[in-house]
């Protein structure tokens, strides 16, 4: 299930800015619909962390403050896998 606004607000977005999740992705859903996703539990999460080391890397390289680039770096979504049909985590009502 893709996120809802509601979690992008109070998870994923509740620093803002830079700090926004870096494992967000946008998606589109079966009926067209662009979604939002968290990706920490899937396998785009290496490639993701890997990219971040080397964002780091090269800011370290220029003399640059990764914080002022306007790159999601913060860890805040805590990750479900992706399901487009099916309720979970946040969304869950008990």
């Amino acid at each position: 299930m893709a996120l809802t606004p509601k979690q992008l607000k109070d998870v994923c977005y509740v620093t803002g800015g830079h700090l926004q999740c870096r494992y967000l992705d946008e998606d589109v859903d079966d009926k067209g619909n662009l979604i939002h996703v968290c990706k920490k539990l899937s396998p785009d999460k290496k490639i993701i962390d890997e990219e971040l080391i080397d964002f780091y890397n090269d800011m370290k390289k220029n003399g640059q403050d990764p914080t002022k680039q306007g790159v999601p770096l913060a860890d805040n979504c805590q990750g479900f896998v992706v399901l487009k049909t099916k309720q979970q985590g946040y969304d869950v009502k008990t």
